[in-house]
């Protein structure tokens, strides 16, 4: 843990001050005061025995700063009370310059970060009459500490705003470009300090300011994300509009004019209320602009870069931008401005349509919204068909076609869909058809059949199959006979993939309409067993269980264990071999069977 060592000692005439003080005011009692006395100086001599960490100074400043302002306070109370006294400030004085005194010994024994410089800048701002010279400490700070680069923008940033010290916010900021010469946001931050320096002088410091800005653009050539940076630092609200601003954005304007990025950023500049003239290359600001009329010049810009003379690539991005920004405007719209939501409808409608219709509307997420304004209609097939075409896995678009037609009661039609999607989709067409599968169930048995038939024999996809054809097995139980089940199930067990759960549900219901003592049904059940077995039973031990419980209630209780030994053969990892054991206990116990176990391990 990093200690610090050094620090300066503090007189008996000025502790007796500041007791009397905290005293006679009643911040601090006199035992109180005593004890505070101690531990103060307990910490000043592990300072200076360069024991005191970091940590143990930062506290301490927490500490006497609440202290300080306690005092403050107290000043305050008073003074309004016309009671004056020279300790009353004196008492400040000696806080304050204390509290400074632990932050030198902080800045020159251990690393200090941006926050610390901030905290200190903080507190002597708030005690100017009171602390040291503070600019000196501040001076050295800068002068030394290199790895931190946000250590010179608030030295900068402290220097203009709160000194109106220009020398030194250019120093400070100029030493952090030294170390860290590739950091675009120490550049920024430069420009910045000259814009909020032009605000002050007027156009006296133009030239000094368009020197800094060009000497950036040139050093981060074509770098456009820059240069829209120090466009939005030149645009700030708080900036008065000069010659600065036109400048910068005429090279905008120029330089990445083949750029579909530098049409956004100028369509929100005039949606921000700027007025930017293409022929004298001048930038003017319109005060309380009504915000349809901002948009409409936001959407002159996109209008003039499509007129431009760019490549198809390009206005296809360009069209892409101008499509998502609409959208984006117009749900920030405040509901209540009915003007501009009347004037955005109509400007989204124009301006999709025209997408839509000379085929620059690419992306699945216009198609989809562009259908969704025209819902209802056969515009929103013809919307999600055209889409399809571009996007073809979309998943969005094939749920909105399926839905179209099932909300219109075209079951057919979705059916349609369903089949023609599956085929793209494969497994993510999952959904869909457990969707169809409730509709259809309230359809005619004609159609629940065919849904149930193309789920499980026409479409070749596995999750599809898998989900779909212990459902038909039941329906067929359920609405028909056993028989019938049968017959489905000796189709369905040879296809491919072989379906574990419709195994288990035919032996469930086989079981549910077993007969005892019927040969041929027990007979049927063990081969049935026997197979599912041989498919499953690597990994599903509850199968060698109901398998071994089949016998014992219905068949041969000699088999059990001739079962048992071939599921422990073929289970697949010894904690299933050891569950099945468990069950055959259980099994025996439950039939009052003596069977001595021996299990292998396999190792």
């Amino acid at each position: 843990m990093e200690t610090a060592s050094g620090s300066e000692a503090i007189s008996s005439g000025l502790i007796d001050d500041e007791k009397y003080f905290l005293i006679t005011h009643e911040i601090m009692t006199a035992e109180e005061f005593t004890e505070f006395t101690a531990n103060r100086k307990s910490f000043n001599q592990n300072i200076l025995n360069g024991k005191a960490t970091r940590e143990e100074l930062l506290v301490q400043i927490t500490l006497e700063s609440m202290i300080l302002n306690t005092c403050e306070q107290k000043v305050k109370q008073v003074m309004r009370e016309a009671y004056t006294e020279d300790i009353i400030t004196k008492v400040e004085s000696i806080l304050s310059n204390r509290i400074h005194d632990m932050y030198i010994t902080l800045f020159k024994t251990f690393r200090y970060d941006v926050n610390l410089v901030s905290k200190y800048i903080q507190f002597c701002l708030e005690n100017k009459k009171l602390t040291k010279n503070y600019k000196i400490v501040l001076d050295d700070i800068m002068d030394s500490f290199h790895s931190d680069p946000d250590i010179y923008i608030t030295g900068a940033s402290h220097a203009l705003d709160d000194c109106n010290d220009i020398v030194s916010a250019r120093r400070y900021i100029s030493f952090g470009i030294k170390y860290h010469e590739d950091l675009k946001k120490l550049y920024v931050e430069e420009f910045w300090i000259e814009v909020k320096h032009l605000n002050q002088t007027g156009d006296t410091s133009l030239q000094a300011t368009l020197k800094k800005y060009n000497f950036i653009i040139q050093h981060f050539k074509d770098d456009i994300e820059l240069h829209f940076d120090l466009v939005d630092t030149a645009l700030d609200e708080h900036i008065k509009i000069t010659q600065l601003q036109s400048i910068i954005i005429r090279d905008m304007v120029n330089k990445y004019r083949r750029n579909e990025l530098m049409w956004q950023k100028l369509a929100r500049i005039h949606l921000n209320g700027f007025i930017y003239n293409y022929d004298g290359d001048t930038l003017h600001k319109i005060q309380s602009m009504r915000l349809h009329i901002s948009i409409r010049n936001w959407i002159n810009t996109y209008d003039k870069a499509l007129t431009e003379n760019l490549s198809n690539k390009i206005k296809q991005n360009i069209w892409h931008l101008f499509l998502d920004d609409i959208l984006d405007i117009y749900s920030s719209i405040d509901s209540d401005d009915q003007v501009t939501q009347d004037f955005m409808n109509k400007c989204i409608d124009r301006t999709y349509a025209l997408a839509y219709s000379t085929n620059f509307m690419k992306h699945p997420r216009h198609f989809l919204y562009w259908a969704e304004r025209n819902n209802g209609g056969d515009a929103e097939v013809a919307i999600l068909r055209k889409g399809l075409n571009i996007s073809n896995d979309n998943f969005e678009m094939w749920t909105k076609l399926f839905e179209y037609y099932l909300h219109h009661d075209r079951v057919r039609s979705a059916m349609k869909i369903l089949l023609e999607s599956v085929d793209i989709l494969k497994d993510k067409a999952l959904p869909l058809w457990e969707i169809m599968e409730l509709y259809t169930l309230s359809c005619s048995e004609q159609m629940i059949e065919y849904f149930y038939n193309q789920s499980s024999f026409v479409v070749n996809v596995e999750v599809i199959n898998l989900r779909f054809r212990p459902a038909y097995l039941e329906r067929q139980v359920l609405i028909h006979d056993i028989g019938r089940a049968r017959t489905l199930f000796n189709a369905l067990k040879c296809l491919k993939p072989q379906c574990h759960k419709l195994y288990k549900r035919m032996l469930q219901y086989e079981t549910l309409n077993i007969i005892p003592k019927e040969i041929k049904h027990i007979n049927y059940m063990r081969k049935l067993y026997n197979e599912a077995c041989d498919l499953f039973g690597q990994v599903d031990v509850e199968l060698w269980y109901d398998c071994m419980k089949f016998e014992y209630m219905y068949g041969h209780p000699s088999l059990v264990r001739v079962i048992f030994e071939a599921g422990i053969n073929l289970l697949e990892n010894q904690s299933l071999k050891a569950k099945l054991t468990d069950m055959k206990y259980q099994l025996d116990a439950q039939y009052q069977v003596n069977d001595v176990i021996h299990v292998e391990d396999d190792g």
